[in-house]
């Protein structure tokens, strides 16, 4: 595990007091890591993720959420059935329902700036965010996040250099248990239960 996810998770390493010896007052400010960045946001605004060393933990992640339910998940939104293997899903997939209670789905970026999970029609296709199910369970890896929504768009554009997809957009709006003043400029816009499951090198 590294050394990031040891220390968020209150697991802590050997090499700790190694690593961080006091630092002097002209010694120039430390830059806070871009996963810590994205974790306090995205949390801050009411995701939720599940860190999984390996693709037997994202099972294991997925199959507590699904449990979360007090009745049966019958149908489960996915347009990427090769992800839905990936994860052992014994629930009916269906790429049109959108009544359905949940979506699983991967995803471009993770944005370190403001929290969010940037998306495009690879993952969502021609569907507003809005329009989908309540409860989106999303998969990605460490490697990808971003620090800006900017860099987030870059990426994008040199990963599909020659097709870009549509539909680029991004989550950041999740549903927590009070929704606060800061919220009204994305008044009706449909906030999302988030789950994200963080496997490591994904």
């Amino acid at each position: 595990m590294s050394k990031f996810w040891s220390s968020l998770f209150g697991k802590k390493t050997s090499s700790d007091d190694e690593l961080n010896p006091e630092r002097g007052p002209h010694m120039p400010r430390e830059e806070v890591p871009i996963e810590t960045v994205f974790a306090e946001k995205f949390t801050h605004l009411g995701g939720r993720f599940i860190y999984c060393e390996d693709i037997d933990q994202a099972k294991e992640g997925f199959q507590s959420i699904i449990d979360e339910y007090p009745s049966e998940v019958r149908e489960l939104l996915c347009l990427d059935s090769t992800l839905a293997k990936r994860l052992d899903v014994d629930i009916v997939l269906t790429k049109t329902n959108l009544n359905a209670k949940i979506m699983l789905c991967s995803c471009e970026s993770l944005v370190a700036y403001d929290g969010s999970i940037v998306v495009c029609e690879k993952q969502l296709g021609t569907n507003k965010i809005a329009d989908l199910p309540e409860t989106l369970i999303i998969l990605a890896g460490t490697r990808q996040f971003s620090k800006t929504v900017s860099d987030a768009l870059k990426n994008i554009k040199h990963r599909y250099a020659d097709h870009i997809p549509l539909n680029i957009t991004s989550i950041k709006q999740f549903k927590t248990e009070v929704v606060g003043d800061d919220n009204y400029m994305n008044y009706g816009s449909g906030p999302k239960k988030v789950y994200l499951l963080l496997q490591e090198d994904f």
